[in-house]
């Protein structure tokens, strides 16, 4: 009886050895880096789109020494982000920029609906400085 006994524990203890040496903390080679995702079709550029908008149109009256805020390539996007209600992501209609364009007033004959439309779209998409 004593040799079944032992047979079964060192039965019992082979099958833990042999459980507790497989392991899930194998190490595994790093996963390759994903690539860049494509850029969203209808995502609107502010380099690409907004501040050509501005170059052509606004820096006339919104350059350098001029009227608030500065629209020049370079300083536009940190003097919109950085001027109360200038930009307001979550309500981008009430955003200063867009509502003067879309009105006009003394702009008027230099924002078009097509550009107030792009500048709307950029601040509801984000803002980004992209």
């Amino acid at each position: 009886m004593q040799i079944r006994t032992l047979k079964k524990v060192i039965t019992i203890l082979s099958v833990i050895f042999i459980l507790s040496s497989c392991s899930k903390d194998s190490i595994l080679p790093d996963p390759p880096t994903p690539a860049p995702p494509p850029p969203v079709p209808g995502q609107i550029s502010f380099a690409g789109e907004i501040q050509p908008i501005f170059t052509a149109d606004c820096i006339r009256c919104h350059g350098v020494g001029q009227v608030a805020p500065v629209l020049v390539e370079g300083k536009s996007y940190l003097a919109l982000m950085n001027t109360a209600d200038m930009v307001i992501v979550a309500a981008p209609g009430n955003s200063i920029l867009y509502r003067k364009m879309s009105t006009g007033g003394s702009m008027s004959g230099y924002c078009t609906k097509a550009n107030a439309d792009s500048v709307y779209k950029w601040i509801s998409q984000g803002a980004k400085n992209n």
